[in-house]
């Protein structure tokens, strides 16, 4: 047997270099396939490209390399790898990431290089229909060029009827020398509150809202007040969007009070528009139940516990009648251009289903320091906002569908299209691979981070309108009303009972899925695995694994990929450093002199905290370096049975991390 020889990504990896362009990806629009469809926690494309290719032998042509994502997601690895010229495979489980892979991958190779003329062909008719059918929907779109609408949470108060405002983010614009605010007086007359937008140089406004504290409420006219239980109940029972302001667009941004009667429309229209639609298409509207999950989908404590009940009646009339107009194209389409161009122009132009459900709902803040929509599905769960922002999707404002059709068809310009047609994504349960054993040269993924995010609760947001418009083109995908969250690989306590049965449930998930990878990958190959996260159990789950899977971490890389001003970001400090974890199986490993062997906790925390210092990489990175070497090896001195519960796991790690806290007393994991 010759010598196996170490993979480059076990030697050297440019941290620096690839977390700079890697970051740098993260703000350019339109430059890449990332840009046709929604899924989270992507990695940048230049990233991905680099680790696969380290991950290989430099000896082996690429066109001869094969190597596996077992996680598909967005198909940022198999995209990557394939424009490398390396033979990319992948398994998924959720339908909707599976979709966005079979198109990014499959069927764009089936239409050509012709496809972007055709998606801008087609999609100008698309759009230029929707236009002209929604026109009653937005009664000041012609005259007033209003592109978007600002909608205001008010509660009636149950003791004397007062409206209780429920407004928290008033800001309209923080730029400089246009700073301005939606300001509500009271009008003790009529128990209301009158609307106002005033210019504000010291960047603070009077707030009239009705909370008294983070979940409660007191009624300003009467002195009511309502504890957390009952500002729940009342909300869900006696609360209304109240319309505060519109924006205008004439060359800049204008803000006006929303006093015009052209601002309002019945609901009763977009009611009746949504009824007809459905009975066109014989389906139902999507009433799919969001899991009542506290901290997750918070939306449901207030009543929005339904997909639709995320939409306001016009947002939901303009995007079941953009399902309409593309299920009805499809027979068009197929005349004119066959079989597979036609599915091509149906399921890339299906992105702008998921531009309107992630960019248009009531879970869309207004971004007053750009004045930009933010995303209403950027994870990990789903907020309540009491303020939101609605746009008319065919005009010329944040988020319109014409700017989006122009980023689908550029980033299909960047989709790499070879001339091998051989399908090789496949739906299905990475636990168990149907691949022959030692079929791959390496295996590289980015699983799921622990709890970080439940991928099927954001992807069901998309995926039951995008089923009313392709499941004739698709009825294999798109046959269930909903996604299959059942198989996501999650730790989520409410679906399996406590945070101790979620742990265990992933541990042992990925635990499958590494061992399946070590029987398909070759001898020499490697395993490259992205991961992070802030808590002890996040990294024992998977160190856990790792171990029972009879694998052994031969080189740890950090990178730092992520952006920093996401909406997220902006409210919460979001995980930013990842690593990378390369792993072969224990013996190879072993008998390479890779890997940490030593029973010395103290002796591995210190050559890693050593090698960090040598790098000048910053404590917080040191750390997590430091606790995965020392956990991995405190591990190894468990027995599987005790692998495979959380208490003893944890307990290991946390003495691991207590000798850590000891060198770096300002680093911490979180208690979850």
């Amino acid at each position: 047997m010759s010598e196996i020889q170490k993979r480059p990504i076990e030697q050297y990896l440019d941290v620096a270099s690839i977390s700079e362009a890697g970051t740098s990806e993260r703000y350019q629009r339109a430059s890449s396939p990332h840009t046709v469809f929604t899924w989270w926690a992507r990695r940048p494309f230049s990233t991905a490209r680099d680790l696969i290719s380290a991950s290989l032998n430099p000896a082996q042509p690429a066109e001869e390399s094969k190597v596996l994502d077992p996680f598909v997601g967005g198909a940022t690895f198999p995209l990557a790898g394939t424009r490398l010229g390396i033979k990319m495979y992948g398994m998924e489980n959720n339908e909707l990431a599976y979709f966005t892979a079979k198109a990014l991958l499959d069927l764009s190779r089936s239409a050509g290089r012709q496809l972007r003329h055709l998606l801008m062909l087609e999609g100008r008719q698309v759009l230029d229909q929707l236009k002209s059918e929604t026109r009653d929907l937005y009664p000041a779109r012609d005259t007033d060029n209003i592109i978007c609408y600002f909608w205001s949470r008010s509660a009636t108060c149950t003791s004397c009827g007062g409206e209780m405002p429920l407004q928290k983010r008033p800001w309209l614009s923080k730029k400089a020398g246009k700073q301005r605010a939606i300001v509500q007086q009271p009008n003790f007359d009529t128990k209301s509150f009158d609307v106002r937008i005033v210019e504000s140089s010291t960047g603070t406004v009077t707030d009239s809202s009705a909370w008294s504290g983070r979940n409660s409420l007191r009624c300003l006219f009467c002195g009511q007040e309502y504890d957390r239980q009952q500002t729940a109940e009342l909300i869900r029972k006696a609360s209304t969007d109240k319309l505060t302001a519109a924006a205008q667009l004439d060359k800049r941004k204008h803000f006006l009070p929303a006093t015009h009667p052209q601002n309002y429309i019945a609901d009763s229209l977009a009611e009746q528009m949504v009824k007809e639609d459905c009975a066109t298409l014989g389906l139902q509207l999507p009433d799919v139940e969001i899991p009542a999950w506290s901290g997750i989908t918070n939306p449901t404590v207030y009543g929005h516990d339904t997909i639709p009940s995320l939409f306001t009646a016009r947002q939901l009339a303009v995007t079941i009648r953009l399902c309409r107009i593309l299920n009805e194209r499809q027979k068009l389409w197929e005349e004119k251009y066959g079989d597979p161009q036609s599915k091509a122009i149906s399921a890339f132009l299906s992105g702008l289903i998921d531009q309107l459900a992630d960019w248009n709902s009531r879970l869309c803040m207004w971004i007053s320091q750009n004045e930009q929509v933010g995303r209403g599905l950027s994870g990990p769960g789903m907020p309540m906002l009491w303020d939101f922002v609605e746009i008319d999707p065919l005009l010329g404002g944040p988020a319109n569908l014409y700017g989006k059709l122009e980023r689908i068809a550029a980033g299909v310009d960047q989709i790499p299209m070879p001339p091998d047609q051989e399908e090789r994504i496949t739906r299905g349960d990475s636990r168990s691979m149907a691949y022959p054993d030692s079929f791959f040269d390496a295996v590289v993924t980015d699983p799921p981070y622990y709890d970080n995010l439940y991928y099927s609760i954001l992807a069901d947001c998309i995926y039951t309108f995008k089923r009313m418009a392709l499941v004739g083109s698709f009825p294999e995908i798109f046959s269930e009303p909903r996604t299959d969250s059942t198989r996501e690989l999650t730790a989520a306590p409410r679906r399996q009972g406590s945070p101790g049965e979620a742990w265990t449930y992933f541990s042992t998930g990925m635990a499958q899925v590494l061992r399946e990878s070590r029987r398909v990958v070759k001898q020499d190959g490697v395993i490259t695995v992205c991961y992070a996260h802030s808590s002890i159990s996040g990294w024992s789950s998977l160190i856990a694994a790792y171990v029972r899977a009879g694998l052994k971490i031969t080189q740890l890389w950090p990178m730092t990929i992520e952006r920093t001003h996401r909406p997220r970001s902006m409210k919460s400090a979001a995980i930013n450093t990842s690593l990378v974890l390369v792993a072969r199986p224990h013996d190879a490993a072993t008998s390479m002199g890779l890997g940490q062997d030593s029973p010395n906790i103290d002796k591995v925390i210190k050559a890693a905290l050593d090698r960090a210092a040598d790098a000048d990489w910053p404590d917080d990175v040191a750390a997590t370096l430091a606790f995965v070497s020392a956990a991995e090896a405190r591990l190894r001195q468990l027995t599987d049975e005790v692998l495979s519960h959380q208490e003893a796991v944890n307990s290991a790690c946390r003495e691991v991390a207590d000798r850590i806290y000891e060198s770096i007393p300002g680093f911490s994991f979180s208690s979850r």
